[in-house]
């Protein structure tokens, strides 16, 4: 016969509930007593728990934050207080500790402003939005603030929203719309972990994905696709400035313009093209103009492939053929060269 235990559960059900709970919930505060300044452990704090990024604040010798945290279905629910700061996860932040995760976040007091992808949010109280951890991104809160902060799962997030990176950056209203439902559901949680729900855990989850969903398609629909134009533009203009760098790639281009590589493919698949062929296309029409150019008629073809950034002549005259007709050396001599 099994013994129940609270909430009508079975005793050694309820035993592993509340061992789940005690092993999912963490808490931290810089009054906690420990030496050494109170911005520093906030950092080390947050890279452990959430995501590495750097802090400044000029109010580093008063400064004071506090985290709370638990995990429900998966997803993990951060509670954060903290003094005025400028948080940036920054290029070498990326590169230095990967994160495969996105930030919903609620704010519940002060105002954050965010920038990511390109874009500048204006976050009040009741306002959410979402920050990828994929890229580098800046929040600065001028004044005290407190905010709900959801990790999600890239592998999660992607089941509901198919382009992540065009919400990046924009401001969810809470006041009204489908904005007002997500943060009316966000506002019911607290830091304490929830043990009485309804439904279950991974239930509530996905109702505030869906709410996500919805909110998310219904703020951006139209912004986003002129944003993407421009960015594409951006991204091209880069290729065009460094295409005869052998090693650049995909990661290289998403870091230089505060994206994550995985946008980037994105970007240039929305435009009908890829990064390989509008790298390979600014190559090619480069080697092209310099084979035309009787200046350069001293200059050998293997000469000519490394300086568009080809690593070998026989790749580049294989590519070259393809688009052009003949090989470079015979494409020279039709030309009188």
């Amino acid at each position: 016969m099994k013994v129940a235990g609270f909430c009508g559960l079975p005793l050694e059900k309820n035993m592993a509930r509340r061992s789940w709970m005690k092993e999912s919930q963490f808490g931290w505060s810089t009054e906690d007593g420990r030496e050494g300044p109170a911005l520093n452990r906030w950092m080390a704090v947050l890279a452990e728990r959430l995501v590495d990024c750097r802090i400044d604040s000029d109010a580093e010798a008063r400064f004071s934050a506090s985290l709370r945290t638990y995990s429900l279905a998966g997803t993990g629910f951060y509670f954060l207080q903290s003094s005025r700061s400028d948080i940036r996860r920054t290029r070498e932040c990326v590169a230095r500790r990967k994160s495969d995760q996105y930030f919903l976040i609620h704010q519940r007091d002060g105002d954050l402003v965010v920038e990511q992808d390109g874009r500048v949010a204006i976050v009040e109280p009741g306002d959410c939005v979402l920050v990828s951890g994929r890229a580098p991104f800046r929040m600065r809160n001028a004044e005290a603030m407190e905010a709900l902060v959801l990790a999600l799962p890239a592998e999660l997030l992607l089941g509901w929203l198919p382009e992540p990176e065009a919400v990046t950056a924009r401001t969810l209203t809470g006041a009204q719309g489908w904005g007002r439902a997500l943060a009316a559901t966000l506002a019911n949680f607290n830091r304490s972990t929830p043990v009485e729900l309804a439904l279950s855990p991974a239930i509530v989850r996905d109702q505030i994905l869906a709410h996500l969903a919805i909110a998310a398609n219904s703020e951006t629909a139209s912004a986003a696709t002129m944003h993407q134009r421009a960015l594409v533009r951006r991204l091209a203009d880069t290729l065009s400035n460094r295409f005869c760098e052998p090693d650049f790639d995909p990661s290289r281009l998403a870091l230089e313009h505060g994206l994550s590589k995985r946008y980037v493919h994105m970007l240039f698949a929305k435009a009908g093209t890829s990064f390989g062929r509008e790298l390979e296309k600014v190559r090619l029409e480069r080697a092209k103009r310099l084979l035309e150019d009787r200046r350069f008629n001293c200059v050998d073809i293997m000469e000519i492939a490394l300086r568009c950034g080809f690593r070998d002549s026989s790749g580049f005259s294989k590519r070259f053929r393809g688009r052009y007709g003949a090989p470079p050396s015979l494409y020279r001599r039709q030309l009188g060269a």
